[in-house]
């Protein structure tokens, strides 16, 4: 009995350190992806050599998940950002958050906990969109990185549940 017990805990400690193991490598790519597509976006900004091909290359990526209109692209230095103010808040905000749970636990979050945090985002579309108010690229920004950071969150924590399931069975 005693040996059946011991044996039970060492099979659950080994899944333990292979969840922490997998969690971890998990949260690696993702910040990887993070840090490439974020540089890909800026990357008007960041290389000074004008290359046409390779501006076109990345502006024609990034116009398919961005309108791209430049009145509502970050402008720095003299280069417009390839994606809108609001993408770019929800790519940094996911960026920033993959980095804070590479050192930090983050507790699963609830669906509920999604809807809520979406609701600033989407307020903020739909009153731009009925001329409530002006199109803001700072509200635009902050209520993307709001939305980019609990979406990453969110993404995160189902993947490791996934993969947590996976191994068990």
């Amino acid at each position: 009995m005693l040996q059946l017990l011991l044996t039970g805990i060492k099979n659950s400690a080994n899944i333990n350190i292979e969840n922490k193991l997998s969690s971890t490598l998990l949260k690696l790519i993702l910040l990887s992806v993070l840090v490439i597509w974020t540089l890909g976006f800026l990357q008007p900004n960041l290389f000074l050599q004008n290359d046409s091909l390779t501006n076109y290359f990345f502006t024609k990526v990034y116009s398919k998940v961005c309108h791209q209109e430049s009145s509502k692209c970050i402008l720095i230095g003299i280069e417009h950002m390839l994606v809108c103010a609001r993408c770019a808040g929800i790519y940094f905000g996911a960026l920033i958050a993959a980095l804070f749970t590479f050192f930090y636990c983050i507790p699963e979050l609830r669906i509920k906990v999604f809807v809520i945090a979406s609701l600033p985002l989407l307020l903020d579309v739909c009153l731009t969109f009925l001329g409530v108010y002006t199109y803001s690229q700072t509200v635009a920004f902050i209520t993307g990185l709001a939305f980019g950071g609990i979406v990453y969150v969110f993404f995160l924590s189902e993947l490791e549940n996934f993969f947590s399931n996976k191994s068990i069975k």
